[in-house]
């Protein structure tokens, strides 16, 4: 047996990284200062959380949210959520997203590995973004876009709004023991949900008036209690890795998206009439 796995050890091994190591070809994603957004009407903002597979339900939010004409103008997302948060925010449609979702293949963006400190590397993951959003960096993309992550040394929370838009994805997503953590400018970083499950406090900062978050984790979030209209998705209960139940989770989306729209739309009127007496105090 030993003849046989030692030749094709010999032939995987140049082939796999066996530890974590940096991307010098790419802009690192980074914190730069955020600078809230100005608009003339309210700012809404759509902030997606962490919740592994059971992120696909955040596709069925976004299909319910346009279908009635609310387009967020600011999009944050976390761990999983950050994967549907930057391919939004880089302008795919809810229809693009769902299609995206229906066709995807489990290696597209799972690199399992037998070497390494967890059993998925995450690079296909990273190309696989970058790839969707034409190697665009967070700071071109269409909508004002932050992903969360967090410095394993320290378990601090980072904001990434610049850089490459598929590493920082990747950071966020990189759950401990699951992923490999991710090397940025020589700091290793893991999962974002591990520091802020559904980071609504982010979206506050980018300027948002009116927040509207998705909580697809089983044990909830404290942050989700701080948005204006909190989404909570009944989906299956499937591992972090499992996409085969994508169907019911976008379903599942939708279902508790339309029942949040009369809150949605009373939040949004609530802030556009706050705005008018704002303009009309300045008036005076």
């Amino acid at each position: 047996m030993l003849r046989f796995l030692l030749p094709l050890l010999a032939l995987l091994l140049p082939a796999c990284a066996l530890a974590p190591h940096e991307y010098p070809e790419l802009a690192p994603p980074r914190a730069v200062e955020i600078i809230p957004i100005r608009s003339d009407r309210p700012v809404v903002a759509l902030v997606l959380g962490a919740g592994g597979a059971r992120g696909f339900a955040h596709i069925g939010v976004i299909k319910v949210l346009e279908a009635e004409g609310i387009r967020p103008a600011v999009v944050v997302g976390s761990s999983s959520g950050s994967v549907v948060a930057a391919l939004y925010a880089g302008g795919y449609s809810a229809a693009a997203l769902e299609d995206l979702a229906l066709r995807l293949e489990d290696r597209d963006v799972i690199d399992f590995t037998l070497f390494g400190p967890g059993r998925v590397e995450g690079e296909a993951l990273q190309d696989y973004v970058n790839k969707a959003l034409g190697n665009r960096p967070i700071e071109a993309l269409e909508r004002p876009f932050a992903v969360i992550a967090t410095e394993r040394a320290t378990n601090r929370m980072t904001i990434f709004n610049s850089g490459n838009t598929g590493l920082a994805v990747r950071a966020s997503s990189s759950i401990p023991n699951v992923f490999w953590p991710v090397i940025i400018a020589g700091t290793e970083y893991v999962d974002g949900g591990l520091t802020s499950r559904v980071p609504v406090p982010v979206a506050r900062r980018m300027g948002a008036q009116v927040v509207i978050a998705v909580d697809v984790s089983w044990r909830g979030s404290r942050d989700v209690d701080a948005a204006d209209v909190a989404i909570r998705p009944t989906t299956p209960r499937t591992r972090t890795l499992d996409f085969s139940a994508r169907l019911e989770s976008i379903a599942a989306g939708e279902t508790a998206a339309r029942a949040a729209l009369p809150e949605i739309r009373a939040r949004i009127a609530q802030a556009e009439q706050a705005r008018q007496r704002g303009l009309t105090a300045a008036l005076h």
